[in-house]
């Protein structure tokens, strides 16, 4: 027969390891098991930030040839003509402005004889007795003799305008270039400030590109990291905008063209550029995740411990990025399970190249 101290000391065994197993259970929820990440070693990257750009040949700037005087336009060139410096594009007649020219010359003569009457009048009243001619008569005088020296100047003026016009009936080419466009017909009369022709000189060549924002910080690239090259050969720059284009979110920089290229204007050309900087890597593009404007890496330490590092990514190699961050050659990030992590979680790594499920 079994005692009763006997069945107390069972009793109070059976509690105490039920007691045990339900803090053993409870201990367990409360710490599951750490998060299962597969990670990545971070790469060297070297050679830089390189890429092409599509780039157009272009000029600076196109002349008009206008008119400058109201004259019948009897000769031009054709749309589309390549012509030297000095060659003539564009003849106006100039009968009309010459008859001008000669009947104000007929004027002048008349002017300057009116004008000698008058010195000669004057002279001859200012010398009498004041008790023979009146002070109204003198200033009469003066006043014809001034208004006849203004009448000689007026004239005089209007000559050389219209001397200045019929000189620039003939227009001639101001560089070598091309004619790309006529605004006048032959044998019509071209008003006074209308435009004839547009010709463009092609002595003055440059590349125009469009850099976009996403790859280039224009006034800190251009001039010091980046190089830009055509067909190997180095392009200096010309100059920059300082203004963005709102719809594509690019830059315009121009590039002088190499002289030894005849290069046509309105070609397009491919640019390979190069960017030399530091603290470059290559990441796997599954490490990296984007946040609106931002994007970053979890990193994790000797201590199993992840952390959040701001990358900033300069290029898209495919399967790769090459980014710009301080994470150091052979760290471990993350590239699958990155779900749920936060600064200081403690991870599993897994060496197993399958899809994992996090937080087994």
């Amino acid at each position: 027969m079994i005692s009763l101290s006997a069945c107390m000391k069972g009793s109070k065994l059976q509690y105490f390891l039920v007691g045990f197993s339900l803090i053993c259970s409870a201990h367990s929820m409360a710490t599951p098991h750490a998060p299962l990440v597969k990670t990545a070693q971070v790469s060297p990257w070297h050679d830089g930030i390189q890429g092409h750009l599509s780039c157009q040949v272009s000029v600076p700037l196109e002349y008009t040839v206008a008119s400058e005087s109201q004259a019948k336009l009897n000769y031009l060139v054709s749309a589309g003509s390549y012509v030297k410096a000095g060659d003539l594009l564009a003849q106006q007649d100039g009968f009309y402005l010459r008859q001008s020219l000669n009947a104000m010359r007929y004027e002048l003569i008349q002017h300057k004889a009116n004008l000698s009457y008058h010195e000669q009048e004057y002279q001859r009243l200012i010398t009498l007795d004041k008790d023979h001619v009146s002070a109204s008569a003198v200033n009469e005088h003066a006043l014809s003799l001034e208004l006849a020296k203004h009448s000689v100047a007026a004239t005089l003026n209007s000559i050389s305008t219209v001397e200045k016009q019929i000189s620039a009936l003939k227009h001639y080419a101001p560089a070598d270039g091309e004619v790309t466009q006529l605004h006048s017909n032959l044998g019509s009369f071209v008003a006074r400030g209308d435009a004839i022709l547009s010709f463009t000189a092609s002595n003055d060549k440059e590349l125009h590109c469009e850099l976009p924002l996403t790859q280039f910080r224009v006034d800190q690239d251009i001039a010091q990291a980046v190089q830009f090259f055509f067909q190997s050969e180095t392009l200096k720059l010309k100059r920059h905008a300082q203004s963005v284009n709102q719809r594509h979110q690019t830059q315009s920089v121009w590039f002088h063209v190499p002289q030894k290229h005849a290069l046509p204007i309105g070609k397009l050309i491919n640019v390979h550029w190069q960017s030399q900087r530091s603290k470059l890597a290559k990441l796997p593009v599954q490490a990296v995740i984007f946040e609106r404007d931002k994007a970053y890496v979890w990193r994790v330490n000797k201590q199993y411990l992840v952390e959040k590092v701001v990358v900033e990514v300069m290029q898209n190699q495919a399967h790769d990025f090459v980014v710009q961050s301080p994470l150091q050659v052979g760290e471990q990030v993350v590239v699958l399970g990155q779900s749920n992590l936060a600064n200081g979680t403690k991870v599993r790594l897994s060496p197993a190249p399958t899809l994992l499920a996090q937080g087994e």
